[in-house]
């Protein structure tokens, strides 16, 4: 329970303690409010307002415009029940000239008394001189106001979001839109959108809203300096009070013509007109920018309120200080002095022993408001969950102090208050910067208190508290409650609205880092609700500048694994396999997957550099298996570059899969090899008996190489049809089997290090070219001929190059960290290097010496290199050119013969929708051996079903086998010891029944991947004959 005392002019009523002369000469007691609990007071200058605990609204004073909210006009000297507001809860009051705004529990505006300049937000009631009776605004419930302050004759109203709307007389620019013109509607300031504004006030003509950052903004009429901006100009437009950005503000509260504003050190600053020594300073001087008030300097103020032309403030002891005006005995009744130019310690304990909780100070009239319960002092809890002991930071008051925004998981813990969990989900989830804000590792500015030197305005952005964030998202999961899960959904749809709505005139700053925090929910990709989300946050990436990604580049670099892939890149693949239905229509991509493509591109561009996660998580399932990949071929082939919006998803490949490339590969080769089949069949038909439809190769087994190289020289118009390959002195039909034979063999003698053309590094395991090959570049060039072939014909090759190779190919530059793969101990030895400080005493110079047949020669990295000691200023450019050496240089001319041969058959466009890792999987295939996908996916003919003895003894031996027998099984069967590209779940193996139990053994038609398997009697005799026969399978013999 509260008593309220009150002292000043009352002549009007406006002390509500009954009728008394001009001025009162004591403080009195407000006797009629002895049994309520006054949470509230605003006074403006001849009216006053009361809020009690229980959503009760009083008034007292004059009533000449209906400003009392009573049926009659008359002064009212003790304060009277707002009867018209008995139904619904007051929640915050203010009062202005003639006019009075309530805001209620459940958001929504009431206003009544002057309406002439549309200060009351009635449409109908502007121009209106008396409006006694409180009025709903109308729509004003679905903005969820929570603050509400008054002018001379304008109003402000802050929402739970943090935006502020203003209504009323515009006269010098008070209203804040940009005109002086004046508005009997609430509309938004749009220039103080995103801040996350939690405290606004009102002067006569000038208007204040505070950040949660702490930083202020001022507007209006600034004749006396009032704004704070160091002139007397007056602001169409909130401007930053720039004199304060050093400081973390509190509170600020605006006299007639002064504004004053508390900082979290408890210090207290003032400036605006001067004359009545208002700014407290000692001088009747108007002052143009912020100063403090040095004879408080020592105090800690934690609340302050500005009167007409007095002001007052309270001290976190209780003290209370008064200055300014005391010409109706407002300062100190019955002092002497008429103006008191610095602040005054009043003696309050002369009418209470009890603490005071928080002070007001009116036109000319002051109130006070003590503690009368015993209970101790409330603590109020930050953002970190520490609990800092403040001064009556509870209720009591609070209307007159800066929003203080919900610790999110404290009220987790407290899941009986469903309803401040609600609401506080409402608040944070539909404001940007409270989200932002809200989440940071550091957020003690909410609280309006730090630690020391948590805070410095040059200090970069405090960076997102990830953990923190999934924390939160779990817990409202782990609730298990529709209507929390729904209030989360609602509150974010709100303010990707309101980003969409603002986000052309609204600095990217304000909102980009809400993206990424609204990414992260559970309910991104998700259907319903989720697929609504979804599709508005997509769309607002789609609409960062290019700018903006580099920035939220920058932020997503930081985000653990977990939840940068198992949360961003999977909701947003969640969200296009939900759409799945919208994947095979003819024209461009639809408008809703392209813009979560564009975020998936976000995401692909900071793993691409960071590699947060595999390139395979990026691959899109209902994209690679159900959209019409030779319809995106096409379509791709007549875009030039990117376009917005897409046309065909190959211009993003990076959602395709190795398997989809391999396919789209596969048509680029074929539409090719159909034209040139129909070339040669047009030639043959005008009189070129010569001309083939294939390339037909008949090579020796004994002298491969040499007749593959002068074969290919011979043809190499040819190399794009489709191969067919002849051994002499062999009956083996081409179907397939032998071209998949013929590579392997050939491979297998290319890369014979006794061949000369290539090295092999038993360290690394890996093949390189050989720098002092004495072969000809047409060997090199033959063997990319090979590894094109192979590609352009579907055959898996067994080639063991370091992944630096198909960078290469692709006309990736290497770096340093190419080396770990391909010379392990040199690349830890040059990461040494670069770590180590003193590295003159190594006696290194920039050459490099190497072993060329038994001899060691040596190669200059710069001119005269060998004279150049290596020190810790140029050690960078050192290592860099040492592995340029080793990379590119020393065998320049080796692999620019191999990237031709292979470039000249692999040189189509399809080739850059890959990746090297792809490029690298596409030739060599898997190293995994998923033989349950390999089985799962196997069909039978012949009379065998899965279920047939034969079949099931089979599985059973394929299962024990070791890995070398696997691959020697899939080569029986295949060709080819590797997987393909898309697992061995993609490879179709038929398994055929070939005649009752016998002694033949199984043989295999590796072009269609079937194997031949008779119907042995007993497990043991399969595995004897299917053991025999994948041991001896080189040749075609056995078929």
């Amino acid at each position: 329970m509260e008593q309220v005392y009150a002292w000043g002019r009352g002549d009007f009523g406006q002390l509500g303690v009954g009728e008394l002369p001009r001025q009162c000469s004591t403080f009195v007691w407000i006797s009629s409010l002895a049994h309520k609990d006054v949470v509230h007071i605003a006074a403006s200058d001849y009216h006053t307002a009361f809020l009690t605990d229980e959503g009760e609204l009083y008034t007292t004073g004059s009533n000449d415009s209906g400003q009392l909210g009573t049926k009659s006009f008359g002064c009212e000297f003790s304060p009277v029940r707002v009867s018209s507001l008995d139904t619904s809860l007051v929640s915050h009051v203010a009062t202005g000239q003639g006019h009075t705004v309530a805001v209620t529990d459940t958001g929504s505006l009431v206003s009544w008394g002057c309406g002439e300049f549309g200060q009351l937000g009635l449409k109908d009631a502007a121009g209106v001189f008396n409006s006694p009776l409180p009025r709903f605004l109308r729509g004003s419930r679905e903005l969820l106001f929570v603050r509400v302050a008054c002018g001379s004759s304008h109003t402000l109203a802050l929402t739970g979001s943090g935006d502020v709307y203003s209504f009323g007389q515009g006269t010098f620019g008070a209203l804040g839109h940009g005109t002086t013109e004046s508005c009997s509607s609430p509309v938004i300031v749009d220039s103080l959108w995103g801040l996350g504004i939690v405290q606004i006030a009102c002067g006569d003509n000038h208007s204040c809203a505070l950040t949660v950052e702490g930083q202020l903004f001022s507007w209006g009429r600034g004749k006396y300096g009032q704004l704070g901006c160091g002139s007397v100009e007056n602001h169409l437009q909130p401007v930053p009070v720039t004199a304060l950005s050093d400081r973390l503000l509190t509170q600020v509260v605006c006299g007639a013509d002064y504004t004053m504003a508390i900082d979290s050190d408890g210090q207290l600053f003032s400036w605006g007109h001067g004359h009545w020594g208002q700014t407290g300073h000692g001088t009747q001087d108007n002052i143009l920018v912020p100063k403090l008030v040095c004879s408080l300097e020592n105090d800690n103020i934690v609340q302050a309120s500005a009167g007409a032309r007095h002001a007052v403030a309270l001290t976190s002891g209780g003290g209370v200080y008064a200055w300014g005006d005391n010409e109706q005995g407002q300062v100190l009744p019955g002092g002497s002095s008429i103006v008191q130019l610095t602040p005054l310690l009043l003696n309050l304990s002369q009418i209470s022993s009890k603490q005071v909780v928080y002070v007001v100070a009116g036109g000319e009239h002051t109130l006070v408001a003590f503690d009368c319960d015993d209970k101790q002092s409330s603590t109020l809890i930050d953002l970190q969950g520490d609990e800092k002991k403040m001064h009556k930071l509870d209720k009591h008051g609070a209307g007159l102090r800066a929003l203080k925004l919900p610790c999110l998981h404290i009220l987790f813990q407290e899941t009986r208050n469903k309803a401040a969990l609600l609401h506080s989900l409402e608040s944070v989830f539909s404001s940007p910067k409270f989200l932002i804000m809200s989440f940071k590792s550091h957020s003690a500015c909410w609280c309006g208190t730090r630690e020391d030197d948590s805070f410095s305005p040059d200090a970069p952005e405090t960076e997102l508290n990830i953990s923190y964030i999934q924390n939160v998202y779990h817990k409202i999961l782990e609730l298990y409650d529709p209507d929390v899960v729904q209030r989360l959904g609602a509150s974010i749809i709100r303010l990707l609205d309101s980003i969409e709505k603002h986000i052309d005139n609204a600095p990217e700053s304000r909102w980009l880092r809400a993206l990424l925090i609204i990414l992260q929910c559970p309910l991104v990709g998700e259907k319903g609700l989720g697929d609504i989300i979804s599709v508005k946050l997509f769309t607002l990436f789609t609409q960062v500048s290019s700018s903006g990604e580099r920035i939220m580049e920058e932020y997503l670099k930081g985000y653990p694994k977990e939840v940068f892939g198992g949360r961003f890149v999977r909701g947003v693949q969640n969200f296009i396999v939900n759409r799945n239905d919208l994947l095979n229509g003819r024209g461009p991509v639809p408008v809703d997957i392209s813009a979560a493509l564009k975020v998936l591109s976000i995401l692909h561009t900071v793993n691409e550099k960071e590699k947060l996660v595999h390139l395979s998580e990026f691959y899109n399932s209902a994209v690679s298996q159900d959209a019409d990949l030779q319809a995106e071929y096409l379509k791709w082939l007549h875009v030039q570059y990117k376009m917005q919006p897409l046309i065909c998803y190959c211009q993003v490949p990076f959602i395709l899969s190795a398997e989809a490339k391999s396919r789209i590969l596969q048509v680029e080769a074929n539409i090719q090899k159909q034209h040139i089949v129909q070339a040669s069949m047009i030639e043959h038909m005008l009189g070129n008996a010569s001309a083939s439809p294939f390339l037909v190769l008949q090579v020796r087994r004994t002298s491969l190489v040499q007749d593959s190289l002068h074969q290919l020289s011979l043809h190499h118009y040819e190399l794009k049809k489709p191969l067919m390959v002849i051994f002499e002195g062999e009956s083996g039909v081409d179907q397939g089997g032998v071209t998949k034979e013929f590579f392997q063999l050939l491979v297998r003698d290319l890369f014979n290090v006794g061949y000369g053309m290539f090295t092999y590094s038993e360290e690394s395991r890996y093949f390189w070219f050989n720098s002092n090959s004495i072969e000809t570049d047409l060997e090199f060039q033959l063997v990319g001929i090979i590894l094109g072939l192979a590609i352009y014909n579907g055959v898996i090759l067994d080639v063991h190059f370091p992944l630096v190779v198909y960078k290469k190919l692709l006309g990736i530059d290497p770096r340093l960290q190419d080396l770990r793969d391909l010379q392990p101990q040199v690349y830890r030895s040059l990461n040494s290097l670069l770590a180590m400080e003193e590295i003159e005493s190594m006696d290194l110079y920039f050459e490099v010496s190497y072993d060329c047949f038994g001899e060691t020669k040596t190669h200059e990295l710069i001119p005269n290199g060998s004279s150049v000691q290596v020190t810790g200023e140029n050690k960078q450019r050192y290592v860099d050119l040492y592995v340029n050496y080793l990379l590119e240089t020393s065998i320049a001319t080796q692999f620019s013969a191999f990237k031709r041969g292979f470039l000249q058959v692999c040189g189509g466009p399809a080739l850059r929708l890959f990746q090297y890792e792809e490029l690298e999987l596409l030739i060599c295939g898997l190293r995994h051996y998923d033989f349950d996908a390999l089985e799962r996916g196997t069909t039978y003919k012949g009379g065998y079903t899965k279920d047939s003895n034969v079949i099931q003894w089979f599985w059973n031996l394929v299962k024990e086998m070791s890995v070398e027998e696997k691959k020697q099984l899939l080569f029986f069967t295949t060709g080819n010891d590797r997987a393909p590209v898309g697992g061995l779940g993609s490879l179709k193996l038929i398994i055929q029944r070939n005649g009752d139990d016998t002694e033949r053994l199984p043989t295999a038609h590796t072009c269609f991947n079937i194997l031949l398997l008779p119907e042995y009697s007993s497990q043991e005799k399969l595995a004897d004959r299917l053991k025999l026969a994948i041991s001896n399978s080189t040749g075609f013999g056995l078929q």
